[in-house]
């Protein structure tokens, strides 16, 4: 009588232990699919190209010019 009660103690821890494990899984897996329906909705959103140009202003001639241009040989 005492071996069918451990036996059955036994299953039941299993059975429990099983239902534990097929949860945990369940839980991975919808995680798993949530991650991959992200990384798919990240790559396909638009890319914003911005195009910016910088201009300057300046005084290039005479001696009070802040850009000195050599060309050629000095």
């Amino acid at each position: 009588m005492e071996e069918k009660n451990l036996a059955t103690e036994m299953l039941h821890e299993l059975k429990a232990q099983s239902k534990r494990w097929f949860i945990s899984f369940i839980i991975v897996l919808v995680l798993w699919f949530a991650t991959i329906g992200v990384f798919i909705w990240y790559i396909n959103q638009p890319i914003e190209e911005v195009e910016t140009t910088t201009t300057q202003d300046a005084d290039t001639e005479g001696d009070n010019s802040p850009i000195n241009q050599h060309i050629g040989e000095w």
